[in-house]
């Protein structure tokens, strides 16, 4: 005899069993379907709650924790703070795009000569001129006029496409932190309550000086410090980005050496081949830092095929004394700081073959001459690229330079140091630092 199907008001607790495996034909049609609601109404609940609680649940940078540099040096006073301490006119950022800083916005006028710069809230465009004029080695030749309080002009002699990016060095006493106390090892800084941008959220940023790089490794293996430039080996918790510089160093052939004046000649020198009608190169190596492997191998190619070097070691402030302005040398290894930019006219205009020009190949070429300016009048950026591959092919051809690789260190942090980023170049190492209100520790969930 078939058994009568039990309600599902009568199901006891001791007949769940059975129950799994006879639900069947235990519950009438109705109570099957009243199972089957209660349970997608479940199932569409927790998805409810999941998808709330990703929604409105998330984790920002919040203010606090204070963040120690170690630098190998012997005096606190040549640690170079200006990223920290103070602002350029514009900023590069993450991506390596000009965006406003103390200035808000700028108009270029149509002959590119005037740049009308619209000041931030927090200067007057008085204090900025007075700043630039006490600055001779800032837009050298350029004329600052304030037009109001909030208004400057710039004037240029000739058109730069980018002087934006020159606006970006950090000359103006407006940073993220302010120093706050100053001994023989260290330098604290805090906070810049009166920051024009969004403020830093690390509150306490501490430079400390060590006397060696062994100091500095046990520094950071302790934990006594958060972050540093190459160091010898870094922390297994901590994290480590390459900073390229915007600096590298060129070798020149000073084409108007009598010696020298033959493509055929420079051609073979640059091989490491001894021409028949040259003996011995004088080499001038100026402000030399970290010498190109390549240099290395090529200046022993070529005393191996017989050329005798003479090679001088000077630094940049003795050279410009005599030996760069009268291009006293055959041959000019030099390490050129080209920052965020490059501007190829500096280098290969043969305007800039005059003494205090840095045209140090002496190269003169017509088409050489027109490309560059050129480029300096060109906005777009795919443009000065195509006109940039251009001359560097002319340049090539006259065989009269070797650009080397971008200097290039890294910089390492602990693990606890969040939005670490970096600018993609720097113009110095100090430039390492130009994220440096971005970077955070603390963090405060939302809803």
């Amino acid at each position: 005899m078939k058994k009568p199907q039990r309600g599902f008001r009568r199901v006891k607790i001791n007949t769940f069993s059975f129950i799994i495996k006879h639900w069947k034909t235990i519950f009438p049609k109705w109570e099957k379907l009243s199972l089957l609601g209660i349970a997608l109404l479940l199932v569409l609940t927790s998805a409810t709650w999941a998808w709330a609680a990703s929604q409105s649940k998330g984790a920002i940078p919040a203010n606090g924790g204070s963040f120690v540099e170690g630098v190998v040096s012997s005096d606190i006073n040549s640690v170079d703070l200006d990223r920290l301490i103070k602002s350029g006119l514009t900023k590069i950022n993450e991506k390596g795009e000009i965006v406003p800083d103390l200035a808000n916005s700028w108009v270029v006028s149509g002959d590119s000569l005037d740049y009308k710069i619209n000041l931030n809230e927090s200067v007057t465009s008085y204090e900025i001129a007075d700043q630039i004029k006490n600055t001779p080695t800032f837009l050298p030749q350029s004329e600052i006029k304030p037009i109001d309080q909030k208004t400057l002009n710039i004037h240029l002699t000739a058109p730069d496409s980018d002087i934006l990016y020159d606006l970006a060095q950090p000359i103006f006493p407006h940073g993220p932190y302010v120093v706050e106390k100053k001994t023989e090892t260290e330098i604290r800084l805090k906070k810049n309550q009166n920051y024009h941008l969004q403020k830093p959220f690390i509150t306490k940023f501490t430079v400390r000086i060590y006397p060696d790089q062994e100091s500095l490794q046990k520094a950071a293996d302790r934990g006594k410090i958060s972050g540093a430039l190459d160091l010898t080996s870094v922390p297994g918790n901590w994290q480590t980005k390459e900073v390229s510089f915007g600096k590298k160093h060129f070798l020149f052939i000073n084409s108007s050496r009598s010696a020298l004046k033959k493509t055929k000649t420079r051609e073979s020198i640059l091989k490491g081949e001894k021409p028949e009608s040259l003996s011995s190169l004088d080499i001038l190596e100026v402000n030399g830092q970290q010498e190109d492997a390549d240099y290395i191998a090529w200046k022993a190619k070529l005393k191996a095929s017989g050329v005798e070097l003479k090679v001088r070691q000077v630094s940049l402030k003795d050279a410009l004394k005599e030996d760069l302005p009268k291009r006293n040398y055959d041959v000019l290894y030099i390490l050129i700081v080209e920052g965020q930019n490059s501007d190829p006219y500096l280098l290969w205009n043969s305007v800039e073959r005059s003494s205090t020009g840095q045209n140090f190949a002496e190269l003169a070429n017509a088409d050489i001459d027109v490309l560059t300016e050129e480029y300096r009048k060109e906005k777009d950026f795919a443009k000065k690229t195509e006109i940039l591959a251009k001359i560097k092919t002319l340049v090539d051809s006259e065989k009269v330079a070797v650009e080397y690789k971008n200097l290039t260190a890294k910089y390492s942090a602990s693990n606890k140091i969040k939005g670490f980023v970096l600018s993609p170049i720097c113009s110095s190492p100090a430039d390492r630092f130009t994220q440096a209100a971005s970077w955070y520790i603390n963090e405060k969930k939302v809803r």
